[in-house]
């Protein structure tokens, strides 16, 4: 599969990324760059968070760019990219979106207008991410400045928490990994994000078991095993003591919002991506 890059613009509540070594807090009208080349991961989401995705062939981008792309990815440079937009460019970005998801749904009977239909999707896609990469790079001030020791300690922590979640829930064990003292490693988190590792324990924990939640094929019996709960009924206190409700009340309050978003998604006004050739 060919790599793509793209755009990701919020237009509802906030998330918090790790957006390769640096954490990134991203809102409503805040456009972030999805690039194969910087590696991603969300470490929490509001639960009225909602993006607008468009993502195109890196090869294409790149290709329309060319006498321009040298130059200008060490203006952006590799850290995170993402700019706030103005209520306009907001507003045109989702608008840009919704007409690729029109113009997809076309289907002409000419093989040629059928090419020529997709052609022009593709240079629309690649318009708007061009756009807000001139939004990036005019605005970017380029900074060799190395992350905090505090940030570095925080990106291994929730790289590793992302992955081992479900069978480690001490403090400890993830102070140990990075081969400080609980106090020491606690107080470098603390101080860099403003919360203790315990509270990040439990976002992760409650981002997956809410994600898994929409999940309506799962059990809560399953889902609780699949996040290292001995029986559901641990499952279920630890759920109510975090959110203030079970997982079925979450669940059933939540249905409705998650089968309209993936109708938008289907429609393809939350996430426009290339088509793979």
């Amino acid at each position: 599969m060919e790599p793509k890059a793209g755009i990701s613009l919020c237009t509802s509540g906030s998330a918090t990324r790790i957006v390769g070594s640096r954490m990134c807090r991203i809102e409503k009208g805040v456009a972030m760059v999805l690039s194969p080349a910087v590696p991603t991961m969300e470490v929490e989401r509001s639960d009225d968070f909602e993006e607008c995705t468009i993502m195109e062939r890196l090869s294409l981008i790149s290709g329309q760019m060319s006498p321009f792309f040298s130059r200008l990815v060490p203006t952006v440079g590799k850290e995170v990219l993402c700019v706030r937009l103005d209520e306009a460019a907001a507003a045109h970005f989702v608008s840009t979106a919704q007409r690729i998801a029109a113009r997809e749904t076309l289907s002409p009977d000419a093989e040629v207008l059928k090419e020529l239909n997709d052609h022009i999707t593709s240079l629309m896609r690649v318009e708007i991410i061009v756009e807000v990469l001139y939004e990036i790079a005019s605005r970017r001030n380029p900074s060799t400045e190395k992350p905090s020791r505090g940030e570095q300690v925080f990106v291994g922590f929730v790289q590793s928490l992302s992955l081992h979640y479900a069978e480690r829930r001490e403090v400890g064990d993830y102070a140990t990994e990075a081969c400080l003292s609980v106090r020491h490693f606690s107080s470098l988190i603390q101080k860099h994000t403003g919360h203790t590792p315990m509270y990040w324990i439990h976002i992760v924990i409650i981002s997956r078991a809410k994600h898994l939640l929409m999940q309506q094929d799962l059990q809560v019996k399953d889902i609780a095993d699949r996040l290292g709960f001995p029986e559901q009924f641990t499952f279920r206190k630890y759920f109510k003591t975090h959110t203030g409700m079970s997982p079925t009340e979450y669940r059933r309050l939540n249905s409705s919002h998650y089968k309209f978003n993936s109708q938008l998604q289907c429609l393809g006004t939350v996430a426009i991506e290339g088509d793979e050739y």
